[in-house]
């Protein structure tokens, strides 16, 4: 009796660790029936660990890679709609200064003046447009905003003309104003840097931003009653004559800085479809790796769930006999 008390539990051991054997498997070989990978890829790769991190090492770095392109890619797409802002009313804005000089109508001098003072406003706003913590337009001094005030600028622009004797003289002064070199405008009233370590950036001092600006601060001045009225009748004209053809021409090379703009775009985004592409070919590699079949998952689920039925079955019984014997 003794003896075949020590065989049922010897048994009933054995059984109970195959049971927990079982159970293990069956929750390994349910996430992998779901889940269409092996549960411990280590095991499983054994001899292709090597090959397989280097897989995943190389799938990190398009990762990487596509995060750079997706900030290079929303910076540009924000200079972009800046110099769209910027570019909106240009021409209707050199129709206007036409329209004001054929007529020779103080109401439409009023008018050119409020409206170019308006686009003036919304181009020093699209100006100041920053990424995060990062202004676009300020070339490598990304912590500090391009351009101050509409208010400030014409100001400055009002004192050239009041100081200014003619014609002539109001030209070359502005011209000074606007030198890149020496000029207040890109080195007081701008106050970014004017170098970008940045190929994508684009800055404050860009010829077509800078011409825009000029001439849209002097058609601010066309109104009646402004700094204009300091010239004679027909040197006024004339200063509206010359910016209004001056922004035409700025309109244009807005047109091909946006164009530049657009094919960096463009670049970004054929470079974030090849990146996908091949991320796409190695994560299928990796996943060929570890991947379970999951209808042979699904079949050895269906088989450890009969083995481990079987196996509560016959501890039961074995447990009854242990009984008996005792009673016996």
């Amino acid at each position: 009796m003794i003896n075949n008390s020590y065989l049922t539990n010897s048994i009933t051991t054995q059984l109970s660790r195959d049971i927990q054997d079982i159970r293990s498997r069956l929750d390994r070989t349910s996430s992998e029936a779901v889940t269409g990978k092996v549960a411990d890829a280590t095991k499983h790769l054994s001899g292709q660990i090597g090959k397989a991190m280097l897989t995943q090492k190389a799938i990190d770095a398009i990762e990487r890679d596509n995060g750079l392109l997706q900030l290079r890619e929303a910076r540009l797409d924000l200079t972009q709609q800046s110099l769209d802002r910027m570019q909106q009313n240009l021409a209707s804005i050199s129709v206007r200064a036409l329209d004001a000089l054929s007529a020779g109508s103080p109401v439409e001098r009023d008018a050119l003046g409020a409206d170019a003072r308006a686009q003036l406003d919304a181009t020093m706003l699209a100006l100041n447009a920053r990424h995060g913590e990062r202004f676009l337009f300020s070339g490598d001094a990304t912590d500090k905003v391009p351009f101050g005030t509409s208010d400030a600028l014409m100001t400055d622009i009002r004192a050239i003309a009041d100081a200014s004797t003619d014609k002539a003289d109001f030209e070359a002064r502005l011209d000074a104003f606007f030198d890149d070199d020496t000029g207040d405008f890109a080195n007081t009233f701008y106050r970014g840097s004017k170098t970008s370590s940045d190929a994508d950036a684009v800055t404050g001092l860009n010829p077509a931003i800078r011409d825009t600006i000029r001439n849209l601060a002097v058609l601010s001045m066309a109104a009646s009653n402004d700094s204009l009225s300091n010239f004679s009748n027909t040197e006024a004209l004339d200063i509206i004559a010359g910016s209004a053809n001056k922004l035409i021409q700025a309109d244009a090379d807005l047109t091909q800085l946006r164009a530049a703009t657009g094919i960096l775009q463009q670049r970004v985004s054929d470079g974030m479809d090849g990146l996908a592409k091949e991320k796409l070919v190695l994560s299928g590699l990796l996943e060929g790796m570890t991947a379970r079949d999951q209808y042979e998952a699904a079949s050895e689920l269906k088989s450890l769930e009969a083995s481990l039925e079987a196996s509560y079955m016959l501890t039961a019984r074995l447990s009854q006999l242990s009984l008996m014997n005792f009673l016996r």
